[in-house]
């Protein structure tokens, strides 16, 4: 799903790098237009990859600042094309050929391997022309003044290909992943860096290692959001800047679904709880197994509007990330651009309002954890797990 819709899945980036000019419209404009999608219906090709309008996804003409450019946001989406084959199509094809090779050389009794190389890729060409590509498309919203980028995608796939794009049309810039430790060191006050600094596991900056290093900010963060959950009245306040004021409350809590996994004699092992729990005993169990929660959804609410999504532990992804929506009035006579434009500032309000909030849960996490009471409070959670702590 785009940006626009109801729920969209995000990837956050940090950008590194400067356009020649700030906010150099012109280069923007032809560094979009230079790397713009390029049908392949006409043709036999397999892939296409590029970008259009966030507004039009059919137009990849970029002329104009005003269908790219949103105050400090630039907003473009990537556009791939593909062409997919069914297996049982191919082999049959492969097969059709091959009788017709044998029908034309009676004195064999089967293809050669060279021969059969050619009938394969032959058969590939001819499904490939007869195949009409589908499209994907996944929003790109661009923050140039926070450098950071919103990407409409968990699939590991479209992240490879957009970051391959975005380096190819954006060379001067360093896209790097927001892992759980680089979004915790942005939200930190100085006086606790050195603290983080001492927890981060990882040896070098390398996005992967941080992740796969540090796993422990997100198992243990989900863990500590789950106890509070059953054992806290899931109040907290505002603590970072963004569209709220300072301490503005607001309740945040896990429900629906959880994931756990952890290692078992027959290798990991992985245990999805859904649905309503009274107790989440199962949870708790697997919990004192040593499991680890991965995955959870999270309920983020601020008088009657709420957000949900699924928190990716691993990496602070969102999954199905659903925000209140008011939609503009629009009447007949309303301008098309200024209909959208509205439509895009009412839906990246909402967004940026939830991810307020997570920042500020993370940021209370992070003080805790790195402050004197965490010893006390991680007492508390495993006495709870094992049973030996009433639910309040």
């Amino acid at each position: 799903m785009g940006f626009l819709a109801a729920s969209a899945s995000i990837c956050y980036f940090h950008v590194e790098g400067s356009f020649n000019n700030q906010h150099d419209e012109t280069e923007i404009q032809q560094r979009l237009a230079d790397e713009g999608f390029r049908s392949i219906e006409q043709s036999g090709e397999e892939l296409s990859t590029g970008w259009v309008q966030l507004d039009d996804y059919e137009n990849s003409d970029f002329h104009s600042q005003q269908v790219f450019q949103r105050d400090q946001h630039l907003c473009f989406t990537l556009r791939q094309d593909r062409r997919r084959i069914p297996a049982a199509l191919y082999k049959r094809e492969i097969t059709r050929l091959s009788k017709q090779f044998l029908a034309d050389k009676p004195n064999l009794k089967r293809v050669p391997n060279g021969e059969m190389e050619q009938i394969r890729d032959r058969a590939r060409s001819l499904l490939m022309s007869r195949t009409l590509p589908s499209p994907s498309y996944y929003d790109v919203i661009w923050d140039t003044e926070r450098q950071f980028i919103r990407l409409c995608s968990l699939s590991q796939k479209v992240i490879d290909s957009f970051q391959g794009l975005f380096h190819q049309t954006f060379p001067g810039f360093r896209l790097q992943l927001l892992h759980p430790m680089a979004r915790a060191s942005q939200l930190l006050p100085a006086a606790l860096q050195e603290k983080l600094a001492e927890a981060n596991l990882a040896q070098t900056d390398s996005a992967l290692e941080q992740i796969e290093a540090n796993r422990w900010l997100g198992s243990e963060f989900l863990q500590w959001l789950f106890f509070r959950t059953l054992n806290s009245d899931a109040h907290y306040a505002i603590n970072c800047p963004g569209p709220f004021l300072e301490n503005q409350p607001f309740t945040a809590y896990l429900d629906n679904r959880l994931i756990l996994v952890g290692g078992g004699q027959e290798g990991v092992q992985k245990i999805v709880v859904a649905g309503p729990q009274d107790h989440y005993t199962e949870v708790r169990a697997a919990l004192q197994q040593g499991k680890q929660i991965e995955e959870a959804t999270l309920h983020l609410e601020n008088d009657e509007d709420e957000w949900k999504l699924t928190l990716k532990g691993e990496r602070f992804q969102f999954g199905s990330y659903r925000t209140p929506m008011i939609r503009p009035e629009a009447g007949p006579d309303d301008d098309l651009q200024a209909e959208a434009e509205a439509a895009f500032y009412t839906k990246l309000g909402a967004v940026e309002e939830g991810e307020q909030m997570f920042n500020s849960l993370l940021k209370k996490f992070m003080e805790l954890r790195l402050g004197e009471d965490w010893k006390n409070e991680q007492k508390a959670m495993n006495d709870w797990v094992a049973g030996s702590l009433l639910m309040r």
